[in-house]
C-alpha cells in the first residue's frame, strides 16, 4: 500500500475497511486504464516516400511533441492518446502565418525598413499605418508571376508604423472581404524582419495512427515500426530546438548583410553572445571587440555576409489581432521579379 500512499497521497488508512477497499480498487482500476490509454510508442518511424530525394521520418517525444522530417522541411505538432492505443498527431500550424520582429534603428531617421522572407511563395500584401482611422489600402508586395528569385528582399518605406497590416490570398480571389492580420508597434521600431510561413492543406489534417505490436497503423494502412530514440540523439536534439525555437523565438539576431546568427540554436546563440560580445546602446547592437572594425555596418559588400563581428537582436511583436475587412489593394509591387 506503500506505493499507492506515494503516487496518490490521501490518507486512505483512515478510511473505514470498506471504504479502504473500495477506493483502493478504484486507484488500481485507474493506473490500469491510464497504462492502457497511453503506449509506449515514443520513438521513430519510417513513414516512406514516392520522393527521389528520399522518405520522411515520424519522432514521437517523450514529452508529448513530435516532428515529421522530410526533404527540405519539418513539421512540428503535439500527439495524444485520444482512445485506447490510438494515437492524434496534430500539427503546431494550422494556417498561414505572419512573423513580424523588430528593432530601433537610429540611421533611418523617420522611415521604416523590412526584409520579407517567403513571401514570394504566395500572393501577399502589406500596409504600414501610422493611425487606426487610415482605410485599408493593401500594397502588394511581389508581382504577379514572379520569378526568378534572388534574396534577401528588403524595401524602405518613407514612414514609420504604429501597426502593419499583412494579408495573403489564393491565386485568382476576386473576393472584396479578406483577412487582415494587424501586428501592432506599441515600442515604435522601424527596422523589421517579417517572416511568411505557408501551410499546405495537407499540412494542416491531423495524423491518425493506431499502435499495434510495436507499430504504427495508419488510417491508410500504411504502417511503420517503433525504432528508439536513442539511436539517433543528435536528431532528436536538434529537433527539440525546433521546436523550441516554434514556441519561445521572442529574440532573432542578424548581422548588416542579414544572416542569422546562431542558426537554430537560440540557447547556444545566447551564450556565445554573453561571453565574446559587448552590448553597444550606441549601434543597439552586440559588438565582438577582437574583430569589429568600425564602420563595417554601413558596407554593402557581400564579402561581410558571413561577418559575425556585430550582430542586432530583433524582438518578437507579440501585439496582433485577425479582421474580415473590405480592403482597397494597390497592384504596384514593392519588388518586380521577372527573368530576362
Amino acid at each position: 500500500m506503500d506505493w499507492i500512499k506515494n503516487v496518490y497521497p490521501i490518507y486512505i488508512l483512515d478510511l473505514p475497511m470498506k471504504k479502504n477497499t473500495f477506493l483502493l480498487v478504484i486507484i488500481i482500476m485507474s493506473i490500469s486504464a491510464n497504462a492502457q490509454n497511453n503506449p509506449d510508442i515514443v520513438g521513430l518511424y519510417s513513414l516512406g516516400s514516392p520522393s527521389p530525394e528520399g522518405g520522411s521520418h515520424l519522432f514521437v517525444l517523450e514529452n508529448g511533441h513530435y516532428a515529421i522530417t522530410y526533404f527540405g522541411g519539418i513539421q512540428t505538432g503535439k500527439w495524444e492518446v485520444t482512445e485506447e492505443n490510438v494515437c492524434k498527431f496534430s500539427p503546431t500550424i494550422n494556417e498561414n502565418k505572419f512573423e513580424l520582429f523588430g528593432r530601433h534603428n537610429k540611421d533611418l531617421k523617420g522611415n521604416t525598413k523590412i526584409l520579407f522572407n517567403g513571401f514570394e511563395d504566395r500572393e501577399t500584401f502589406i500596409q504600414l499605418r501610422s493611425a487606426k482611422e487610415e482605410k485599408i489600402i493593401m500594397q502588394r508586395i511581389f508581382n504577379v508571376d514572379a520569378n526568378c528569385f534572388s534574396p534577401p528582399y528588403v524595401h524602405t518605406f518613407k514612414t514609420v508604423a504604429n501597426s502593419i497590416l499583412f494579408m495573403s490570398l489564393q491565386y485568382g480571389d476576386t473576393n472584396t472581404k479578406h483577412s487582415v492580420i494587424m501586428i501592432e508597434n506599441p515600442n515604435g521600431y522601424n527596422d523589421f524582419v517579417a517572416n511568411f510561413i505557408e501551410v499546405n492543406d495537407y499540412e494542416i489534417q491531423p495524423l491518425i495512427a493506431r499502435f499495434k505490436d510495436g507499430k504504427l497503423v495508419f488510417e491508410d494502412n500504411r504502417s511503420a515500426e517503433r525504432i528508439p530514440l536513442e539511436e539517433f540523439d543528435e536528431d532528436v536534439e536538434f529537433i527539440k530546438k525546433v521546436i523550441d525555437m516554434e514556441s519561445n523565438r521572442d529574440t532573432i539576431y542578424l548581422n548588416p548583410s542579414y544572416n542569422i546568427f546562431g542558426g537554430l540554436d537560440n540557447e547556444e546563440s545566447q551564450r556565445e553572445i554573453h561571453e565574446h560580445y559587448v552590448f553597444n546602446e550606441q549601434k543597439n547592437a552586440f559588438i565582438d571587440p577582437e574583430y569589429y572594425v568600425e564602420g563595417l555596418e554601413y558596407t554593402n559588400s557581400g564579402e561581410f555576409y558571413e561577418d559575425m563581428s556585430i550582430i542586432y537582436p530583433y524582438l518578437a511583436l507579440n501585439e496582433f489581432g485577425k479582421k474580415v475587412v473590405k480592403c482597397m489593394i494597390n497592384e504596384k509591387p514593392l519588388f518586380q521579379v521577372n527573368c530576362d
